[in-house]
């Protein structure tokens, strides 16, 4: 028999559980209301939601590299004492874990729903429901990425502290070889490390949407208007304000934390060289807990 969509909006007043819960306990039970509820209530899918409404302001960013692929995810809770839990924190490698492992998807409710890819009698949310019930406070999946390497390269992740900021990257080499050096392997650590810390939103310019970049503009023209400049000499003002922002906001632009004399991109180079053949940064991204 099928599960309608009114039944499940029913079941969801009744009970406060989610929609792939609800489903679930409404297809176990021929559709009888009464013998779903009680479904739920022993699965203890409402007791988590009756923390679902709760803030999640705490949690921990994981990743995971395993070859050609990595993934990270940010997941959220409500105190400090739990995201620093070994429990949790075990739970949120899993998911990056099945992140790196499954199709992408697009959606929050997508991703929950996927069969967890150690157990596919299980769903990822019946994994966090069952978190939720076990450590007594609301569990929300934040953001997730997953990272795919085409060619010879390599992936590099970093985790400030206990997982309140977490950075993947990838670069590509000219060569397998060349990816394998030491000198390369020891970019990505610094680059990371530099991504973590001086928070660059794009690789160049390019990168930037030009709707921010209009932004900017008409920030720093007003700015210049406010301070009293000629406005003869304010489209000089506006290039070099808009160079200083790419140059902090562009992590081949940045300021290399090691050196400060260099640029990243010059780095890069130098490191190329040393390793004896092109390498590239193709992309990163950066999670910082809550943002």
């Amino acid at each position: 028999m099928a599960v309608s969509m009114e039944m499940i909006r029913d079941l969801r007043q009744k009970t406060g559980a989610g929609i792939m819960e609800c489903k679930e306990a409404l297809k176990e039970s021929d559709n009888d209301m009464e013998s779903a509820a009680e479904y739920l209530r022993k699965k203890g899918a409402t007791k988590a939601a009756k923390k679902a409404d709760r803030s999640t302001k705490e949690g921990a960013v994981r990743t995971v590299v395993e070859g050609d692929i990595a993934a990270m995810v940010e997941v959220k809770c409500e105190t400090d004492f739990v995201g620093r839990n070994e429990k949790f924190q075990e739970m949120v490698v899993k998911l990056a874990g099945h992140t790196a492992a499954s199709p992408e998807t697009e959606t929050e409710e997508a991703f929950l729903a996927q069969p967890y890819f150690e157990d596919n009698s299980k769903t990822i949310n019946d994994i966090i429901t069952a978190k939720i019930s076990e450590i007594g406070e609301n569990i929300v999946v934040g953001r997730r990425v997953k990272m795919v390497m085409q060619g010879p390269g390599l992936l590099v992740s970093y985790i400030h502290g206990v997982g309140n900021i977490g950075v993947l990257l990838e670069i590509s080499a000219e060569s397998g070889e060349i990816a394998e050096k030491p000198e390369v392997a020891e970019l990505g650590r610094d680059l990371c490390m530099q991504i973590a810390a001086m928070n660059p939103i794009a690789l160049n310019p390019e990168e930037i949407p030009q709707q921010t970049v209009d932004k900017e503009k008409e920030i720093f023209a007003a700015q210049a208007r406010d301070s009293g400049k000629p406005e003869n000499i304010i489209p000089k003002i506006v290039e070099g304000s808009l160079k200083k922002y790419f140059g902090e906001s562009c992590l081949l632009m940045q300021a290399f934390v090691k050196e400060n004399k260099k640029t990243v991109e010059s780095v890069i180079k130098e490191v190329a060289v040393k390793a004896g053949g092109n390498i590239v940064v193709k992309r990163f991204a950066r999670y910082q807990l809550g943002e």
